[in-house]
């Protein structure tokens, strides 16, 4: 299969910028999460994944052209014991995402789908079977099936301050 690259996120309450619903022309990520309205370029290499600093407050924001992304998973990071109790063991998450849709993945949970082993765990049924790396440590790991006409930006929520 292919790697991952890493996201940044963009604010997403932060006026015009970050809170604009984003348009592309090209398929790709927004990896250096520099917001505006035309974010998309090209998929890497092979990259068919993205790696995700989680603070529970990122949201992935996804456009499809008309090629179907298909089965896109995220993989579940917490593999140790908590508490005691000993917590499932490496498991994925899938969604399909239609051709000519949009929508978001997440938020999620850091104590759960955060990567605390990535070097030590192998993931049954992945769609992308490349191991991970350090680089995953504390990120969520999303993959898909197809990039084709797939566009993504990572928009991080500011809490408000009463």
């Amino acid at each position: 299969m292919a790697a991952r690259v890493s996201m940044l996120p963009v604010n997403f309450n932060a006026g015009a910028a970050g809170s604009a619903f984003p348009t592309y022309t090209t398929p790709g990520v927004d990896a250096a999460g520099t917001g505006g309205t035309a974010f998309a370029t090209a998929w890497p290499g092979t990259i068919s994944g993205v790696l995700i600093p989680n603070n529970g407050l990122v949201m992935l924001y996804y456009l499809c052209g008309a090629t179907l992304a298909g089965v896109t998973q995220t993989l579940v990071g917490n593999t140790l014991p908590v508490g005691g109790a000993q917590v499932l063991p490496a498991t994925t998450i899938s969604y399909t995402i239609a051709a000519n849709t949009s929508g978001w993945l997440g938020p999620w949970s850091s104590q759960q789908y955060n990567q605390e082993q990535p070097t030590n765990v192998t993931y049954a049924g992945a769609v992308n079977v490349t191991a991970l790396t350090s680089a995953a440590q504390g990120c969520v790991v999303v993959d898909f099936t197809t990039t084709t006409t797939l566009a993504v930006r990572l928009y991080q929520l500011i809490p408000a301050i009463p």
